[in-house]
C-alpha cells in the first residue's frame, strides 16, 4: 500500500533529518520502493548524511531546467533521494505555484510505483512550506526531545497544522532519549499539555537512544541503520516504521502527494 510521511520537528537542532533518513533505510526492509523528498528547500542536508552528492535537486525543478522524475537520485542503499537543494533566495521563498509544481511532478512520477512509502522530510517550524507540505501527506510525525523549547515549538506546530488543515492525528516520535521509559514519560508530558488545548489525537510511535554512535555516523555520512544494522537503535527505527503504518491516516481536501492513487 502507497504512503506518504512527513517528518516534522518544532524546531531544529532535534536530530530530525537523521531520523528521516534513517527511517528510510528501515522501511527498506518492509516496503518495495521508498523514496525521500527533501523539502527543507535551500537548507537541505539529507543527501549529506546519505554519504551523496546529487548532481539535480528541486532547484532545477523551480528553475524549468528539470522535471522531477529527472532530478530523483536511487543512491547505494536503494533509497530514490529527492534532495530540495543548496542555499538560493529564490528557492528559499516560493509561492503556491511552485509548491503545487513540486507536488503535482512527484505525484506524476510516483503513479508508476504499486507500492512505496514516500518519506518528506520537512523544515523544522511552522512555515509555509512546513505547513503545505506536512498537509500533503497521509501521516504526521513530529520529532520531539526532552527540551522545553521543543515541547512549545511542536505544539505550536500541532496547532497550525490543526487550524489549516483540521487534522487530527500526529504521531510522536522522541527522540535523544535514555531509554524507552524515558521515552515514553516525555510522551506523556507533552501528551498532556496537548491535549488540554487542542482536540487532536497524538500516538506514540517509538523513541531513539541519545548515542555516540549516532553522532559517529553522521560524521561518516553512513546511516547507522547500514552501519550497525542489528543494534537497538536500528531495531527501534523498523519498530517506529512499523507503528507508524498502524496509525490512522489523515483526510486532507487539498493537493496531496499521492491522491491519483487515493482516488484510483
Amino acid at each position: 500500500m502507497s504512503d506518504s510521511i512527513a517528518i516534522t520537528s518544532g524546531k531544529g537542532g532535534v536530530g530530525k533529518t537523521t531520523f528521516a533518513v534513517n527511517l528510510c533505510i528501515a522501511f527498506k526492509k518492509i516496503s518495495k520502493e521508498v523514496f525521500l523528498l527533501d523539502t527543507d528547500l535551500g537548507m537541505a542536508n539529507s543527501h549529506v548524511l546519505l554519504g551523496d552528492n546529487p548532481t539535480y535537486t528541486l532547484a532545477d525543478v523551480l528553475s524549468g531546467s528539470k522535471s522531477v522524475s529527472e532530478v530523483i537520485y536511487k543512491n547505494k542503499y536503494g533509497v530514490n533521494l529527492i534532495s530540495g537543494g543548496t542555499a538560493s533566495n529564490n528557492v528559499l521563498n516560493i509561492e503556491n505555484k511552485s509548491r503545487y509544481s513540486i507536488l503535482n511532478g512527484i505525484e506524476n512520477h510516483l503513479l508508476n510505483f504499486n507500492s512505496l512509502k514516500l518519506i518528506v522530510d520537512i523544515a523544522a517550524g511552522a512555515d509555509d512550506n512546513a505547513l503545505i507540505f506536512s498537509m500533503a501527506c497521509d501521516r504526521v510525525v513530529v520529532v520531539i526531545v526532552g527540551e522545553p523549547t521543543s515541547f512549545i515549538d511542536s505544539y505550536a506546530l500541532i496547532k497550525a497544522l490543526f487550524a489549516k488543515s483540521s487534522f487530527k492525528n500526529y504521531c510522536i516520535a522522541v527522540n535523544q532519549v535514555d531509554d524507552d521509559k524515558h521515552g515514553k514519560d516525555l510522551f506523556k508530558k507533552f501528551q498532556s499539555i496537548t491535549s488540554k488545548f487542542l482536540d487532536v489525537n497524538l500516538y506514540y510511535v517509538g523513541s531513539i537512544k541519545n548515542s555516540k554512535k549516532v553522532s559517529k555516523s553522521i560524521i561518516d555520512r553512513e546511516p547507522i541503520t547500514i552501519s550497525e544494522p542489528k543494534s537497538e537503535i536500528s531495531q527501534n527505527f523498523l519498530k517506529i516504521a512499523k507503528n507508524i503504518t498502524e496509525t490512522p491516516t489523515n483526510e486532507w481536501g487539498g493537493l496531496t502527494f499521492l491522491s491519483q492513487k487515493k482516488r484510483a
